[in-house]
């Protein structure tokens, strides 16, 4: 016996089938016991490039190596550049003669005031020709311009580069921070000051951290924020055994009211 239904009673129970159910809050989750990801970076961190093009003539440090603040790291093969020095040199003081030649014919009615003026002029200009030589051969040494440790090296001895490349990424492993990305909610009670707990990935180590820059702006996505803070272990925020790019767990101690309102 065939059991036959009614198209009346399927577009009824399709029709309730599809009846909208209420949408999920989009609130994120907040962190078991107050604990957030963190990242530790250095507050010092630069790409130096060339400010000339030339061939490197010599690099004094290698990845991983460490370097005091105006140590030179990459020294380019300035003879050309020194030639223009010494050349701008020797047209300043022929300038400088035609400039006092001309002042004693000038005592002598032989020529204008005019006429001494625009010798001035031309050693005003060889002058000024002579500093911007000599300021060509300053960069041709590539200073550390903080104490601190090579994170890579971009180009190798010998090399020819145009002006504008990068030569060294480094960064300073004394004044290291901790970056962590923290739920929006906190916001009622996460204030700069804020103790916590930073326990190491790659070392295990326990440490501990105060809060010292709130981001000035929440993900809209994500509902989170950036924040900022320093190890305790010393006044520049550094620890033992720290290298910029560890991460780690961070730990809140959040107040009563606001662990109530998770």
């Amino acid at each position: 016996m065939m059991c036959r239904f009614r198209p009346s009673r399927i577009l009824a129970a399709l029709s309730i089938a599809l009846v909208p159910l209420p949408l999920a809050a989009a609130d994120p989750a907040p962190a078991p016991e107050g604990g957030v990801r963190a990242l530790i970076e250095a507050r010092q961190h630069a790409v130096l490039s060339s400010e000339i093009a030339g061939r490197i003539g010599r690099m004094t440090v290698e990845a991983g190596q460490s370097f005091k603040a105006g140590q030179t790291l990459v020294a380019f093969d300035c003879s050309h550049y020194q030639a223009a020095v010494d050349a701008a040199r020797a047209n300043l003081r022929a300038a400088d003669v035609t400039v006092r030649q001309s002042r004693r014919l000038e005592q002598l009615k032989s020529i204008g005031g005019a006429e001494v003026e625009m010798a001035e002029v031309k050693a005003e200009a060889a002058r000024a020709d002579l500093r911007k030589a000599e300021i060509e051969v300053r960069r041709c040494d590539v200073k550390a311009p903080f104490d601190g440790k090579v994170v890579e090296q971009r180009i190798r001895e010998h090399e020819s580069v145009p002006a504008g490349t990068a030569l060294l990424e480094v960064l300073s492993d004394r004044d290291l921070r901790v970056e962590l990305i923290v739920p929006s909610s906190w916001l009622v009670w996460l204030k700069a000051g804020q103790r916590f707990e930073l326990r190491i990935d790659e070392t295990g180590e326990a440490l501990d951290g105060e809060v010292t820059l709130i981001g000035a702006r929440v993900d809209p996505v994500s509902q989170s924020l950036k924040v900022t803070g320093k190890l305790q272990a010393d006044k520049q925020g550094n620890a033992a055994n720290l290298v910029a790019g560890m991460s780690g767990t961070a730990r809140f101690n959040a107040p009563e009211e606001a662990k109530g309102a998770r």
